[in-house]
């Protein structure tokens, strides 16, 4: 049996306790009377260490240790103090159940100490840390009094829920997870339909998408940079709007209380000629022509409930509550196509309007206007370059923190102080320089596991599978 004196430091023995467990695969149901390999098995009594919570779930091989005390093995039921440091190894994992109601699933080959945990005085806190590998955490009652309370640090950044009760993933990028991230980007570099059609490159207020194709798609808010893609329904809130770009160059600024459907764009997909069909379903959009409007007129449609608008490369702004259209040409010319095919040629300088699908469209040669305060810009205005826009870039490199909210929004504080708010839906990275990006999960984002939960531990993905006899059952 190896002796470590009291004076061996936490930074040493972690990786110690990983190593052994990982050379000799120690199973959890060993009687609690042994030491083996230096691991106290036997659980000693801590005179100054607060008992915060107990291990829920456990699988494979893992260890806690106490600063200046043997590690110990965790099975189902072992206490957790104030100030272990937990380590997991390949394969294995435990879920920690707190005292105020809180659960931390910490996943195989991770690092993690809990700092401070008090649930009991006044001014409750939660403060953990994160060295290596990844969380699942979901708050219970420090979180309830006050969100401010319960965070999670990592090397980078500082993670904080939003909301009274949060559940959300942090994990810090190693080398396998970088060299994934840069294939998935060579991967998402060649279009296909599931490609972004679209990025925000300028927004104001509240303005979500949610994809019509999948019947379980939960709404998105949309954030300077995020994606958008093809069945997307994108709406925009009172005193709100936001400036699309897509890949050939076309812009959309979807203006205040509207609603607009991306029903079909392709570009450059193999097999598949360029098209774009989109569909104002109510209030107002702004549109400046890409490549595939300007080289095939006929490529590009606007459908809306009262009549549908054609191009002949142009700028236009289009209006419409569902029963009254709009249609003024600022660039160009654009057509529209009434409910019995006629088309009526809106040219550059006039305005068409329609009281009903039925009536026959009024053009006039649209009067000279000054830009009101709160009009949306014209997209001819933003001069974000496609190539620069959707060049795609590595989604993390090795240390860089990734958070992804599974309900509620998460914090995110980097070194410098400065805070991103990381919604539901997203996953932020926040790398060394202090620098978080946010973007839309994917639904074959492998860069950082969703599972298992907290709330749910035979939720595991394959990282977790096993044919060998190493879970907590019965023990």
């Amino acid at each position: 049996m190896i002796i470590y004196s009291s004076s061996f430091c936490r930074e040493t023995m972690p990786v110690r306790i990983a190593n052994a467990l990982k050379r000799y695969g120690l199973r959890l149901c060993l009687p609690l009377s042994l030491s083996i390999i230096g691991l106290a098995v036997a659980l000693p009594v801590y005179a100054g260490s607060q008992v915060v919570g107990h291990i829920s779930f456990a699988k494979g091989s893992n260890a806690a240790q106490q600063p200046g005390a043997a590690p110990r093995i965790l099975g189902k039921d072992a206490e957790i103090f104030q100030g272990d440091n937990i380590q997991t190894t390949e394969r294995s994992f435990v879920i920690i159940e707190f005292t105020d109601g809180a659960k931390v699933t910490v996943r195989p080959d991770s690092n993690f100490t809990i700092d401070h945990y008090d649930n009991q005085s006044a001014n409750k806190t939660a403060q953990l840390v994160l060295h290596q590998g990844s969380v699942n955490a979901n708050t219970g009652d420090i979180a309830k009094d006050n969100p401010e309370s319960f965070q999670i640090k990592t090397p980078t950044a500082t993670i904080k829920p939003e909301s009274k009760k949060a559940e959300f993933n942090v994990g810090i990028c190693d080398k396998e997870c970088e060299d994934r991230s840069k294939k998935e980007a060579e991967a998402n570099a060649v279009r296909t339909e599931k490609s972004p059609v679209a990025r925000v490159v300028e927004i104001k207020g509240e303005v979500s998408a949610i994809n019509r194709a999948d019947k379980n798609a939960k709404e998105r808010p949309l954030s300077l940079g995020n994606a958008v893609y093809n069945s997307d329904s994108i709406s925009s809130e009172q005193e709100s709007y936001a400036l699309l770009l897509f890949p050939d160059g076309q812009k959309i600024t979807l203006k205040a209380s509207s609603e607009m459907d991306i029903k079909q764009y392709n570009y450059q997909i193999k097999d598949k000629k360029d098209q774009v069909l989109l569909r104002l379903a109510t209030g107002g959009l702004r549109a400046l022509t890409g490549s595939i409007g300007k080289a095939d007129h006929g490529a590009y449609t606007l459908d809306t409930p009262v009549a549908t608008i054609g191009i002949r490369g142009s700028g236009s702004d289009t209006d419409t509550d569902g029963s009254n259209l709009k249609q003024e040409t600022w660039k160009d010319a654009t057509f529209v196509r009434t409910q019995d095919n006629t088309e009526y040629d809106v040219r550059e300088g006039q305005t068409l309007s329609m009281k009903d699908p039925s009536s026959t469209p009024q053009i006039y040669n649209t009067p000279p206007s000054s830009p009101k305060p709160n009009d949306p810009p014209r997209p001819d205005a933003n001069k974000s370059d496609p190539k620069d826009v959707f060049k795609e870039k590595p989604a993390a490199a090795k240390g860089d923190t990734r958070v992804t909210p599974i309900s509620g929004n998460a914090g995110v504080q980097n070194s410098k102080g400065e805070k991103t708010s990381v919604k539901e839906g997203e996953t932020g990275s926040t790398n060394k320089n202090g620098e978080t990006k946010t973007a839309p999960v994917q639904p074959n984002d492998t860069t950082h596991n969703n599972n298992p939960s907290g709330n749910n531990p035979a939720a595991n993905d394959g990282s977790f599978n096993s044919t060998t006899d190493d879970s907590a059952d019965g023990c």
